[in-house]
């Protein structure tokens, strides 16, 4: 079955990869944008978290798959800092491309295992990692300013993953049985928190935040609750 609803999520959020990377390379912004752009985007990523992977893991009733998938998840996010890391390290382009193209591909594939968990998830999940995109794109927009067509064609180069990482998480595991749901619901809670706890929040208070950051992290957090209560409504 081909997983249109992975493929065309994925491809949405690659999308606002590539715009605003355009955007941010044409004109350039400030740090404190992208500091705030990443509370905005950990705070939703905390809501899919608090809203519909959590309670939906605990309700599968399987702890040790669960558990299972947990440190799954945080294995693998460990792995690719390390690598990231070291790559990073090189200071170069390349492995600044590397480093990224390797979250994307990561977040491609968490958003392949949301659909297959449900649209809604999926849904959800797709919302909350564009605007970790925007982030991305803000990040290689400020790089290649003021060549917005180096931008764009960066952009594009980081965002490819992203589509057949989500195909192959999704057609991988639809259908599937309840402990592999549980083990999935796992990993997909270990990635998120890892990701809003050791990344976003980590890189946006690296610089001098604006006010309005921190206002955004929990206007994410509470629009996401509350778009969820009106789906499940």
């Amino acid at each position: 079955m081909f997983p249109e609803n992975a493929v065309l999520g994925s491809a949405l959020a690659a999308a606002v990869m590539l715009t605003t990377a355009a955007i941010a390379g044409r004109f350039r912004p400030s740090p404190a944008t992208h500091s705030a752009m990443q509370h905005l985007a950990a705070g939703l990523i905390c809501a899919v978290v608090a809203g519909e992977l959590a309670p939906n893991a605990m309700k599968t009733g399987r702890p040790v798959e669960l558990s299972v998938g947990f440190l799954a998840g945080l294995i693998l996010m460990l792995s690719a800092k390390a690598l990231a890391n070291r790559l990073n390290g090189e200071r170069n382009q390349s492995g600044m491309l590397i480093a990224l193209g390797l979250d994307v591909t990561i977040d491609g594939l968490l958003i392949g295992v949301a659909f297959a968990l449900g649209a809604s998830t999926g849904g959800l999940f797709v919302f909350a990692f564009a605007l970790e995109f925007v982030a991305v794109g803000l990040v290689i927009g400020a790089a290649s300013a003021p060549r917005m067509a180096r931008a764009i064609g960066t952009a594009a180069i980081v965002a490819a993953p992203v589509i057949p990482a989500a195909a192959v998480g999704d057609v991988l595991l639809s259908p599937m049985s309840r402990p592999v749901e549980a083990g999935l619901m796992g990993f997909a809670t270990s990635v998120c928190l890892y990701l809003v706890i050791e990344e976003l929040m980590r890189e946006a208070h690296a610089v001098r935040e604006h006010p309005v950051a921190n206002w955004l992290f929990f206007a994410g957090f509470l629009g996401l609750l509350l778009l969820q209560m009106r789906i499940e409504s």
